[in-house]
């Protein structure tokens, strides 16, 4: 018996080094292919205290002048709505300077960074950008390094995953669930990002793995210590890596609601929780989070303006009111493309009559099975009718015919949870609501939020990104049921959940492309980083006595935590000098003449050499 255990949890654990080493290999392959967009452009100078734009580095690029305000005349009357809101006091009139790469990495200050993440990243995921600084000061400062954080965290996720599913169902359903995640386009995608949300959905997962084995009250005192104290700080920390982790610990607090029954539970419960949200309670009121509800508000008044305006073209991407057709709309791929079962069908599927038939073949076959046994008939016909309905639909679909029959099946399949649900043991039944909670809390918590603030632009799936591991455990459960049914069921099943692993791959293709618009927002391929190549360029090719110019496009502040009191935009000195020498000495200067071209003058030559040029790949 003992011997058997040992092979079975030595099988287990070299299957999952290949899921871990597979995984690996998905998450590095063209990891610094394409360049940063501007949320990692965000992520890049926060890490190292820099405001986006330089707020917080005005000695660097000007010289600045006051200018009294003559506050006693009357404003001219204009019905315009402000673009921001306006000093009352002085205004600063710069005045543009030359400035070193050893200028613009002068030593930052604790405020630099909490400056920093207020104004660059609305004063979010404080621990993430900790443990990124950290990390790209041992494994340097580059696109890869920063990139290869995530990559690390969506690995833990992988193999946190396993232990998730081994700990509470059996090692099968760890395997399976962790083989999933390795494979899972959205797991994927935000490891090719140096964006906080691996580091979140990694936290949050460990949270829900200590919260459980604390609710269910099985270790020695000495263990449900360590656990508390696991909890504590994984939720805490999640906390920290970004505000919707809010979403996990209500899951949380429904499940407590509903399973403990001590009273001596409910106050440790409550104790750990305290403990847990203390960290973020100091974060915005002593840290470095004190302006955070303020530019939260002024973040969403902009979205709801948006909505209102112009929403489909703005700044910001698409921003519809928040009607309950509207949410509907965006709330929909949330929950299907949380399932691979049905990831990406949304996208792909369309007209009213294809989907009301596909959802009646679906209702079909969950009928026929149940009632299977109630009709006279020989076996063998009995098996082959579900695949007469597929063949039947296929005649009434006017395009995906295939994606629209995996839809079908895909409904079928699904129908399967209660079956999961009576089959299971007292205990593996309220593990069971866990997953059922967390599969749908944050996102709903998300539609509520959309109502509250009166716009869609938090509907998008990374924000409620925490559900996955759960609904792919789930979805691992699913997989190992099937087996129990007759042989016919199960090559439909398997056979069409096989051929949509295949679409799936489709868009994983597309996503290492960068023609993704649902994991890698960009249609048409990015460049490589153009602020990298210019500084190689720069660095290979400069001589004293040069002159480096950059681009210093009009900038125009929408909100108030957008104001720099420069006029003009220095963001792409700002990233180019992420690449060069901390202590060169080069002479960098603005160029307000020019609004795409990054030149390198030489001593003596009157006409500057264009060393990159941006127009078009800025994203």
């Amino acid at each position: 018996m003992s011997q058997n255990f040992t092979s079975e949890n030595l099988r287990s654990w070299l299957i999952l080094i290949v899921i871990l080493i597979a995984g690996t290999a998905l998450r590095l392959y063209r990891l610094d292919r394409f360049s940063i967009f501007f949320d990692e452009k965000s992520t890049m100078v926060v890490s190292q205290g820099i405001v986006l734009e330089g707020a917080n580095q005005k000695p660097v690029y000007s010289t600045q002048r006051l200018a009294i305000k003559e506050f006693w005349k009357t404003p001219p009357l204009d019905y315009r709505p402000l673009q921001v809101i306006r000093s009352f006091t002085y205004e600063e009139i710069p005045t543009a300077r030359a400035f070193t790469p050893a200028e613009f990495w002068a030593p930052k200050t604790i405020n630099d960074y909490y400056d920093a993440l207020t104004r660059s990243d609305i004063g979010n995921s404080p621990f993430y950008y900790l443990l990124l600084h950290i990390w790209m000061d041992i494994f340097g400062l580059s696109d890869y390094s920063a990139r290869s954080f995530s990559v690390l965290l969506s690995v833990m996720i992988i193999g946190l995953t396993y232990l998730f599913g081994r700990r509470f169902f059996s090692a099968n359903t760890g395997l399976i669930a962790a083989a999933i995640v390795a494979v899972e386009p959205f797991f994927i995608a935000y490891s090719h990002q140096a964006r906080n949300y691996s580091l979140t959905f990694f936290l949050t997962l460990l949270a829900t793995y200590f919260f459980l084995q604390i609710i269910e009250n099985k270790a020695s005192k000495q263990k449900t210590a360590l656990l508390y104290l696991g909890y504590i700080l994984s939720a805490g920390l999640g906390l920290l890596s970004h505000f919707l982790t809010i979403s996990v610990l209500l899951a949380h607090g429904a499940y407590a609601l509903f399973f403990l029954r001590s009273i001596k539970g409910w106050i440790r419960m409550a104790l750990a929780a305290v403990a847990a949200l203390s960290g973020l309670t100091w974060w915005l009121t002593l840290g470095g989070g004190k302006y955070t509800l303020y530019t939260l508000k002024d973040q969403a008044d902009l979205y709801k303006r948006m909505a209102e305006t112009m929403p489909l073209n703005n700044p910001y991407g698409t921003i519809l009111p928040a009607t309950l057709g509207n949410v509907f709309q965006r709330a929909l791929p949330i929950f299907t493309d949380l399932v691979i079962f049905t990831n990406g069908l949304t996208d792909a599927l369309g007209g009213k009559r294809n989907i009301v038939v596909a959802i009646a073949t679906g209702l079909l076959l969950i009928l026929w099975f149940r009632f299977r046994n109630h009709i006279k008939a020989p076996e063998h016909i009995k098996d082959k009718v579900p695949f007469l309905f597929i063949i039947l639909a296929g005649l009434f679909y006017s395009h995906h015919k295939l994606q629209f029959s995996i839809f079908s099946v895909s409904i079928f399949a699904l129908s399967f949870i209660p079956d999961i649900h009576r089959a299971a043991s007292t205990e593996e039944r309220k593990r069971l609501w866990m997953l059922y909670l967390m599969g749908l809390i944050p996102t709903f918590f998300l539609i509520f939020m959309a109502f509250r603030a009166g716009h869609t632009y938090g509907l998008n799936q990374r924000y409620p990104g925490f559900s996955f591991p759960y609904v792919i455990v789930l979805l691992s459960l699913l997989l190992q049921y099937y087996r129990k049914l007759q042989l016919g069921y199960r090559v439909l099943l398997y056979v069409f959940l096989a051929i949509q692993l295949c679409f799936v791959g489709l868009r994983l293709r597309e996503f290492y492309q960068d023609r993704s618009t649902k994991y890698g927002y960009f249609a048409e391929p990015r460049i490589s980083n153009p602020y990298y190549a210019a500084a190689q360029k720069i660095k290979s090719t400069y001589q004293k006595g040069d002159t480096i110019l950059y681009p210093a496009i009009k900038l125009i502040a929408r909100r108030e935590m957008d104001k720099t009191f420069l006029p003009y935009s220095v963001q792409d000195a700002q990233l180019t000098n992420l690449y060069l020498p901390k202590d060169a000495q080069y002479i960098q200067v603005m160029d307000t003449t020019e609004t795409d071209l990054i030149r390198l003058k030489k001593a003596g030559q009157p006409v500057p050499m264009v060393i990159v040029n941006l127009k078009g790949v800025r994203y």
